[in-house]
């Protein structure tokens, strides 16, 4: 019949390839044809994996298989990454015993000794025993670090209406629970308010507890009210990281918490792999005790993804000799490096190498050739200061000369330190391909 060619060639331009039906102008017929298409499409995809599925059990499967997967390896933003030179994790490819056989090899070389080495290895270890006892208790590798806390000092712009530097100082409520669950994670730490400092600055702060033997400065920012950034500060010779802090939670908050227990945690750095990252890294274990108190069953991960880095606290539960599981403490946040500076702030001078306490130590004639020796110098600073006097009174009223006397006063007053720039400094820029991450 004539009309049944025409019907076909009418239902072959009803079946486009890219699934679009808008040359249908019926609602109800295209929205049936596009209904009929998608289920063409599920039968025929389900008989492709099914054959698939088939052809993988048998001969050679495993081998199939694994080629199919390395084939469709999926696009996510940490594979299609840039190269990055400085990634040190890369793959051991030289032959080389391993750390068991080392050991074994070590072990061995001990055993074929002779007997007439017995006599110093003696003497070596006695040495040992003695220096081992001299070791101060603070170089305990189980002692938690002293840790210095305190909160940093809003600016007037954002409260105008708190006129005066100690009304100004005070954190708000949210600032200070946020400080309580960080003295809670660090058992070492000891919260101080800024407002007992009376207006000084984070430089002398630094070197304030570098003499009174602290390991560390955390200082938590406030902006509005919210903890935004946190600063660590590794004494007595830095680094200083600044980070900025989002999506914090407190342990409050956090569903089906546990209770934290008073054990210092274990540490888990993850994904950290450049150098920039290693040296985030020990940033991050300067703040915990090198051996952990296991027994408490408590965990720290920071996790480092696309430059964020994810601080979580767990505890393990061991249901049974076979299933454990992770119940979260808290707190939870999340730090984004902003800047890394190798030194100390601004301020905090420099260090003589002695403690507070090592003051009181000394004999009266060492204390009185040191007060002697700042004398000497405060007598020659001042000499310095009448000469620069006199060369501006008679220079007059030179703006250059001014210039460069103050110049020259600020940098005798500032001595040797230490005020490089920037190892690291973070910019909006950065961030737009979301294909470079530097940790």
């Amino acid at each position: 019949m004539p009309g049944k060619p025409e019907a076909s060639s009418s239902a072959d331009a009803n079946k486009p390839a890219s699934g679009s039906f808008k040359h249908v102008g019926n609602k109800i017929k295209r929205t049936e044809l596009y209904r009929k298409y998608k289920a063409e499409k599920r039968k025929s995809k389900l008989a492709r994996r099914s054959a698939q599925a088939k052809e993988e059990r048998g001969e050679d499967g495993a081998a199939k298989k694994a080629a199919r997967l390395a084939a469709n390896k999926t696009r996510t933003i940490e594979n299609t990454r840039d190269f990055n030179p400085t990634i040190i994790t890369a793959p051991n490819t030289h032959e080389g015993p391993g750390p068991s056989n080392l050991g074994k090899k070590k072990a061995d070389e001990a055993d074929d000794s002779n007997d007439d080495d017995e006599d110093g290895d003696v003497e070596e270890e006695v040495q040992e025993q003695e220096a081992a006892e001299e070791i101060d208790d603070d170089e305990d590798p189980s002692a938690p670090p002293a840790i210095l806390i305190t909160t940093s000092m809003p600016s007037s712009s954002t409260s105008p209406h708190l006129e005066s530097l100690n009304a100004r100082s005070h954190p708000s409520e949210r600032t200070r629970e946020f400080v309580d669950e960080l003295l809670s994670v660090f058992p070492g730490a000891e919260y101080r308010p800024r407002a007992k400092a009376q207006g000084v600055g984070l430089g002398k702060i630094c070197g304030w507890a570098r003499e009174r033997r602290y390991d560390a400065v955390l200082v938590v920012g406030e902006s509005r009210k919210e903890p935004f950034a946190l600063t660590v500060i590794q004494l007595p010779h830095g680094p200083t990281a600044f980070f900025r802090l989002t999506s914090i939670s407190t342990g409050a908050e956090i569903y089906g918490k546990a209770r934290p227990t008073p054990h210092t945690p274990e540490l888990i750095l993850n994904n950290f792999t450049t150098v920039l990252g290693h040296r985030v890294g020990k940033v991050m274990q300067g703040l915990f005790p090198k051996i952990p108190q296991l027994e408490g069953r408590q965990v720290v991960t920071c996790h480092n993804q696309r430059d964020y880095i994810f601080f979580r606290r767990h505890r393990y539960m061991f249901k049974s000799d076979s299933k454990t599981a992770l119940q979260e403490i808290g707190p939870r946040f999340t730090l984004k490096l902003h800047s890394l500076k190798e030194s100390l702030p601004k301020g905090a001078g420099v260090w003589d190498g002695k403690y507070t306490a090592e003051y009181a130590e000394l004999e009266p004639e060492e204390l009185e050739a040191m007060q002697s020796a700042d004398a000497d110098a405060e007598a020659e600073a001042a000499a310095h200061d009448e000469a620069g006097q006199q060369h501006g009174s008679s220079t007059g009223n030179d703006p250059q000369a001014q210039t460069a006397s103050a110049s020259s006063k600020k940098k005798r007053q500032r001595g040797e330190e230490d005020t490089t720039g920037l190892d690291f400094q973070w910019r909006p820029k950065m961030s737009v391909s979301r294909r470079n991450f530097y940790l």
